[in-house]
């Protein structure tokens, strides 16, 4: 199957520089890596593009063939260690403390039938079936504390966050909305959050930080739901170059002009099924 692939990300109202950064190719397999920095951690910026980066050298690992969903899932946490690993090496030759590299982190990719995911951290996956109904996942933790890759590099930092979730077995909540239903379940902090998703079924896939839930109208207070922004983000006029670019683009100017803002950084990546 042929596709097309673009991905943009853009400031948060709410942030003096953006924490978010997206990384695309084709080689050696189509892909998507977002990485969304934390607030609270100086320098999460930098993070975020080393994850990024060192993510897209360890993908052939990921897009290994004949995997299944349940095989990914059992490797989805050594992959992981491998990533915050090579990046926690560079991060100390910079000599920059390894907290910058508290940042959540998802990657996708498309073996040519299939979009496949890995999620360490809070985001969202927004999709178009063949029928053209519109479903968006969001997985978001207790606290509103993503469990980093970063956590793993220390235990204290690990049982400290633990402590700090509450209930850490029933840390995420992974919310499904589709066509006039949604779903919510819970699951530990860290289950693996691996996603599928076939080309001839699901023509249109889109991964995004959380950010994309971050549409608030300044005036009422009220938050837009992230199914009426997905309907509107993947509504593309055209494929051609930088497609992805000009639609956030043009859906925010248009929100804005209705008094309604993202707060928070948006980082989204989409690859679309052409034939």
């Amino acid at each position: 199957m042929m596709i097309a692939l673009d991905s943009y990300y853009t400031i948060g109202k709410l942030h003096l520089f953006c924490e978010d950064y997206v990384g695309q190719g084709w080689q050696p397999l189509p892909y998507v890596i977002l990485a969304d920095g934390c607030s609270a951690a100086p320098d999460s910026d930098l993070g975020a593009r080393l994850l990024v980066l060192t993510a897209r050298r360890l993908l052939p690992r990921f897009a290994l063939k004949g995997y299944d969903l349940a095989e990914r899932t059992v490797r989805h946490w050594s992959l992981g260690r491998r990533i915050i690993r090579r990046a926690a090496r560079q991060v100390r030759d910079l000599g920059v403390d390894t907290a910058v590299l508290d940042a959540t982190l998802l990657i996708a990719w498309c073996d040519g039938e299939a979009i496949h995911s890995h999620l360490y951290g809070d985001g969202c996956i927004a999709t178009r079936q063949a029928d053209g109904s519109v479903r968006a996942i969001q997985i978001e933790y207790a606290e509103n504390a993503p469990f980093y890759l970063s956590y793993l590099l220390d235990a204290k930092r690990c049982a400290l966050y633990c402590e700090a979730v509450g209930n850490a077995q029933m840390a995420q909540s992974i919310h499904e909305f589709g066509e006039g239903e949604a779903t919510v379940r819970q699951a530990a902090f860290d289950a693996p959050i691996v996603f599928s998703f076939p080309l001839a079924t699901f023509p249109t896939v889109a991964v995004a930080t959380d950010g994309l839930h971050s549409l608030m109208n300044v005036e009422t207070g009220k938050r837009v739901e992230i199914l009426e922004v997905a309907r509107r983000l993947l509504d593309f006029p055209n494929l051609e170059a930088g497609f992805m670019k000009r639609q956030i683009r043009s859906v925010l100017v248009e929100y804005g002009q209705q008094k309604v803002f993202n707060l928070d950084d948006v980082g989204m990546g989409v690859f679309v099924r052409t034939n």
